[in-house]
């Protein structure tokens, strides 16, 4: 029988499961055409994902509060394709199917809106794997707050000394390091190997499929 080194295991969405950077960057310069801006390159976008809809849309409009015209184009169009333009990142799906084959109790934590989240992971076929689909609104809180990852965690009925959160970006360690939860980075989303390993991850993660290897006690 295999120990486990870490019994319970919580992800990021974006970037970390899956791309939605096609979805997220229409919905944003949709957003910006309906209120007669220029679009914005992929590129931008995708440096100012991470920290949730609000904050998307505050650095791509640059003020402090954005409209809820500016909201509502945006939460329209990207209701709209989110599904069809998302796709599961490379050797998630498999790893996934073999932490459960584990018992390893999983759960998501995101920065994303919980009812978009849910409709991505639901199209996408990923959702069975999770106990529990995290997002601000559920949580009362949002990372890199200690209270996002503990509302998520308890889902899983683990402590925190048992758990290992993944994600894509700095904010994911620092949401892991306010929560005493262990975390390993994939550089897979917005955030450079250099960017992720300057902020002292537990685990830098080669390929997805690599967190096998991490979970089982062996690895350690």
């Amino acid at each position: 029988m295999t120990t486990l080194r870490y019994r319970a295991v919580l992800f990021d969405l974006d970037g970390t499961l899956v791309d939605s950077y096609n979805a997220l960057t229409e919905a944003v310069n949709h957003a910006r055409r309906t209120h007669g801006l220029p679009e914005l390159s992929s590129t931008d976008i995708r440096e100012m994902v991470g920290e949730g809809i609000e904050r998307l849309l505050q650095r791509a409009f640059d003020r402090t509060e954005v409209s809820e015209s500016i909201v509502q184009s945006f939460v329209s169009r990207y209701d709209d394709i989110c599904c069809a333009e998302s796709r599961v990142l490379e050797e998630v799906e498999g790893t996934l199917r073999q932490l459960s084959d584990l018992g390893v109790a999983m759960a998501v934590c995101t920065n994303k809106p919980t009812v978009f989240s849910k409709k991505i992971l639901d199209f996408l076929g990923l959702s069975h794997y999770f106990r529990a689909i995290v997002g601000p609104d559920i949580a009362g809180a949002r990372k890199p707050e200690a209270r996002h990852l503990t509302v998520t965690l308890a889902f899983t009925e683990c402590a925190p000394e048992d758990a290992l959160f993944v994600g894509d970006m700095p904010l994911d360690i620092h949401a892991a390091r306010n929560s005493g939860i262990d975390v390993a980075v994939v550089a897979t989303g917005s955030s450079t190997r250099e960017q992720l390993m300057a902020s002292g991850p537990d685990h830098f993660l080669e390929r997805f499929s690599d967190l096998i290897k991490i979970v089982r006690r062996e690895a350690a």
